[in-house]
């Protein structure tokens, strides 16, 4: 049997000597964690590091898959001149996978995150506030009973037919783009009560910003409480009427609230809603003239932010537009990092799945920031699909990198080809939500599979 240690060795060498993996995946760093939780693991080439480097290419890979994850590992022993492998049968690193506990992962995510915090705080905050920006959105998996008890597909599908499926609420900051933090549930559950399990990233005079549907007057008046102000769009079941209340400017209005009647659906006790105060005054400001293509003309945004003086109405107005990052940055995990349809067969597996897509985000979110930074380039003109694709291919020289100059010298030019890789800045572009391509021209699996098994006709309808 080949001497492992050689090969553990050099990998977390290699991981030492690059300074943005470093903090991250440190390998007694990761041990320590697993330690800590319990977790003990055979002195085998799967380590706790070497699989979470593994599952990291195969999150990074275009493939997703475990063998294609494992090749990728191999190629690169193979590189620095090992001859005795270990098996390509990727078995072995499935298993290690399962039995590494989830919560390692958690806090790898937090390991980034707890970075990002750290970056120079005169260009992360909005007028002197942080800015928290939440949506919601949901991710596919295969039809496996374990997965449809805990995700039900939806309800419209039949039974057999469809796929289980996961809301993931997501807290991003508005700065840098990086994710905070994100809670999973069933398709099944609000978005609020979701939301509401990320409040205790708020502090004291930080900005939530988010859409319609998070413009409640429970939650409004619940964060304001906080010392956390809301800026919502006006929720579609209010009507904002301008010729009421007090007049702070053109399309500048400020509103009371009444506190509404309970139902179940608010999600907490009645007592807790007669315990709200009666009334909440609230700031209406509009947005008219949007470009043409754009679904709403006319806009309303509602916000706790009252001063005129402090935020101006245009600087609401600039700041809601970008609520649309949010949209962008779900694009980003779920079309090019391919978060949209998971592999994983059981509820642990879909969750490290969706946990490591998340730090390989905010990896990617990183090396954006520190690549504006040391070439003084705007951090939203920077392409996320180009970093992904440098990172992809620089990530194993990164790995191989034998000294401190090296890898320095390596991570500086990714850094430069980052920089260099800007998106043109196209601010009213409006394209149209077709396809052009179309599909091929089979009918829908309306029936479960077994159906047509059993009838022994593949083309049946």
């Amino acid at each position: 049997m080949a001497d492992l240690t050689p090969w553990r060795r050099e990998l977390k060498s290699a991981l030492l000597v690059n300074s943005i993996l470093a903090q991250v995946f440190s390998a007694e760093a990761i041990e320590a964690a697993c330690r800590a939780l319990g977790h003990e693991w055979r002195d085998s080439f799967w380590n706790p590091t070497t699989t979470l480097v593994t599952f990291l290419f195969q999150v990074l890979s275009a493939e997703k898959t475990l063998r294609a994850a494992v090749a990728d590992l191999l190629a690169q022993l193979a590189a620095l001149g090992r001859r005795h492998l270990p098996s390509p049968d990727p078995a072995a690193y499935c298993q290690a996978r399962q039995r590494l506990p989830a919560k390692v992962l958690v806090g790898l995510l937090g390991n980034v995150v707890e970075q990002m915090k750290g970056l120079p705080q005169s260009t992360l905050t909005w007028l002197g506030r942080r800015v928290w920006i939440a949506d919601g959105t949901t991710v596919s998996m295969p039809d496996e009973p374990e997965l449809q008890a805990a995700f039900p597909q939806p309800s419209a599908q039949k039974p057999g037919c469809g796929f289980p499926v996961a809301r993931l609420e997501v807290l991003f900051c508005w700065a840098t783009g990086g994710i905070v933090d994100a809670v999973i549930g069933s398709l099944h559950s609000a978005e609020l009560p979701l939301f509401r399990k990320l409040w205790h990233h708020f502090q004291a005079g930080d900005v939530a910003l988010c859409d319609r549907a998070y413009c409640a007057y429970v939650d409004m008046v619940r964060l304001l409480q906080r010392g956390v102000f809301g800026v919502f769009r006006l929720h579609q079941r209010r009507k904002a009427d301008f010729r009421m209340g007090k007049r702070l400017g053109k399309d500048d209005q400020l509103v009371t609230w009444q506190r509404p009647a309970w139902v179940e659906s608010m999600g907490i006790s009645k007592q807790e809603l007669e315990a709200l105060p009666e009334t909440l005054t609230v700031r209406l400001v509009r947005i008219v003239g949007a470009p043409k293509g754009f679904r709403s003309r006319t806009i309303t945004v509602a916000t706790t932010l009252l001063d005129p003086v402090e935020t101006a109405a245009d600087q609401i107005r600039a700041l809601y537009r970008d609520r649309w990052q949010a949209e962008l940055h779900l694009r980003s995990i779920k079309v090019q990092l391919g978060m949209d349809i998971l592999r994983g067969k059981s509820v642990d597996v879909v969750t490290k799945e969706i946990i490591m897509h998340l730090v390989e985000y905010n990896l990617i979110r990183l090396m954006m920031w520190h690549a504006a930074r040391e070439h003084g380039c705007d951090l939203h003109r920077l392409s996320f699909t180009g970093t992904l694709h440098r990172l992809r291919d620089t990530l194993a020289s990164l790995l191989r990198a034998r000294t401190q100059a090296e890898a320095l010298n390596l991570l500086a030019q990714l850094l430069q080809w980052i920089a260099a890789d800007t998106v043109p800045d196209r601010p009213n572009r409006v394209e149209p939500r077709r396809k052009k391509r179309r599909p091929k021209q089979y009918s829908l699996l309306n029936k479960p599979r077994s159906r047509y098994h059993r009838h022994g006709d593949t083309n049946a309808r």
